[in-house]
């Protein structure tokens, strides 16, 4: 038996919340401010170093590499200075997009018993770091490694071995 009373209703509470609509609008906004704010509140943080080592693994590999296929011209590698790092190519003239500047905050120091190391050092035909003097008195492998320093906010190391494998971490 149903007793129906009239003028009654049932006073129903109807929860309050944020529609899914509203939620996926907030977090892009705050996707969108942790992107542009977020580096300028907590600094960049060795990304700096981090960079620098990447570039200029890619650069040595490279460089490396065309010594290693254009066995005629025994000048293939780096010079380095303060502020930026750039390929020689046997005297050719380098495109400004292929030097790596160095940051401001960042310091390049060169651990090696290679002479003149610190300034920069070519490859010889087997891929091995040798001396800028290579171009005119051929060098053999296995002389001494080269450890590349990158300081500033983090410490990285780039390794380049005796026998010429480059990779990132302290020469050990």
């Amino acid at each position: 038996m149903l007793i129906r009373r009239q003028n009654s209703y049932q006073n129903v509470n109807y929860q309050q919340g944020f529609t899914l609509v509203e939620l996926i609008i907030v977090i892009v906004l705050v996707g969108i401010l942790a992107v542009t704010a977020g580096p300028r509140i907590f600094g960049s943080g060795g990304v700096d170093q981090v960079v620098t080592e990447r570039q200029l693994i890619s650069l040595l590999r490279l460089q490396q590499q065309r010594a290693m296929q254009d066995m005629a011209n025994p000048c293939y590698g780096i010079s380095m200075t303060s502020a930026q790092i750039s390929p020689y190519e046997c005297g050719a003239s380098i495109n400004a997009a292929r030097l790596i500047q160095v940051p401001n905050t960042n310091t390049i120091n060169v651990v090696s018993s290679i002479s003149g190391a610190a300034t920069g050092f070519y490859f010889n035909s087997l891929g091995c770091p040798v001396s800028t003097s290579h171009a005119t008195v051929a060098e053999s492998c296995g002389q001494s490694s080269v450890e590349i320093q990158i300081t500033g906010a983090n410490a990285r190391q780039i390794c380049v071995q005796s026998q010429g494998y480059i990779r990132p971490g302290a020469c050990s």
